[in-house]
């Protein structure tokens, strides 16, 4: 057992109630890691909690414990545990409870995260959180089949389903590893990638349709409209992985997707197969990964456009 994971138990051991939560917008990862971590705590004895600041989604309802997932039933923590967030103001709402916490631990896998915990395990080169937390609690007796199912969900989740750059041989081993303790892949495969509603494969058939390519092929930008969203019925959680599509082009090294917010903003995504885009990104206060990254922009739908396009073409430049 490494130096921090006994502190990281200790810690644990110490507190009586522990909130675990991650960032807003939750993805698989996020999502994946809160849950093993409330397991892991319950493992331990203790009363825990695992939350994100956003509406539940069905898309997740397969996992254990997500039908108390964002239910926390205290107004104080002993211990709070940030998963998958690089900068506490993404911990939404539930930011408030750093301030009455007696313990903060912050666990994460983007190279940008700004260590606010007191314990802090950064590991920018891991393919996702998950992978940090089977590393820690690997050999401890800890990580039963609940947890390695939440493992593997954000495991498979943050490689792009073991396709994105990221995936490393030792991601291969430790979804083996995960397989070894009782996880089921093809079912989990089935419900992550295989289960959507007729609402977002309309709204995909949308998306695609509407994709524009810049730089003679090189960059993509897929625009997703209120309009497009209301006429599918769906939510701007239904576009989690459209991107990919744009992504999926032959010729295209870094994808972007934009959709509409209320008060006139526009979360944008950028993915690239090569190029920096976490520093297109962070042009426009965001940040995250070399090749995925996003950032939140206000103004107009079509300036908006031309900012990213040019922030992507600036990535690309640099490349020569």
């Amino acid at each position: 057992m490494t130096e921090i994971t006994t502190e990281i138990i200790s810690a644990i051991k110490a507190s009586d109630k522990v909130l675990i939560c991650g960032h807003i917008r939750p993805d698989g990862d996020c999502i994946g890691s809160a849950l093993a971590m409330r397991f892991i705590c319950e493992n331990l004895g203790k009363t825990a909690d695992a939350v994100c600041d956003a509406e539940k989604t069905d898309s997740f309802d397969f996992l254990p414990g997500y039908d108390s997932f964002n239910a926390p039933r205290f107004n104080d923590y002993d211990l709070f545990i940030a998963v998958d967030c690089a900068i506490d103001t993404r911990l939404g709402e539930y930011r408030r409870f750093l301030d009455t916490a007696k313990n903060i631990i912050d666990i994460d896998h983007h190279p940008t995260n700004n260590k606010y915990g007191k314990i802090n395990f950064i590991n920018g080169d891991a393919c996702s959180t998950c992978e940090i937390i089977f590393d820690m609690f690997e050999g401890t007796g800890l990580i039963d089949k609940t947890v390695a199912t939440c493992l593997y969900t954000g495991l498979s989740t943050d490689t792009g389903h073991f396709m994105h750059n990221n995936t490393t041989a030792k991601a291969f081993d430790i979804a083996a590893s995960l397989c070894r303790m009782g996880v089921d892949a093809g079912t989990l495969n089935q419900e992550l990638y295989k289960n959507k509603s007729f609402s977002r494969i309309r709204l995909t058939a949308k998306a695609i349709d509407g994709i524009i390519l810049f730089e003679n092929g090189q960059i993509a930008l897929m625009a997703i409209t209120k309009e497009m969203l209301d006429s599918c019925n769906c939510t701007s959680d239904d576009t989690e992985g459209l991107i990919d599509y744009a992504s999926s082009i032959r010729g295209v090294k870094i994808s972007i997707s934009m959709c509409d917010q209320p008060g006139g903003l526009f979360r944008v995504s950028f993915r690239s197969k090569k190029a920096d885009v976490a520093a297109a990104a962070e042009t426009f206060g965001g940040g995250g990964h070399k090749n995925a990254a996003g950032c939140i922009i206000k103004g107009n739908r079509y300036d908006v456009m031309e900012k990213t396009v040019a922030a992507a073409k600036a990535a690309l430049d640099k490349l020569s």
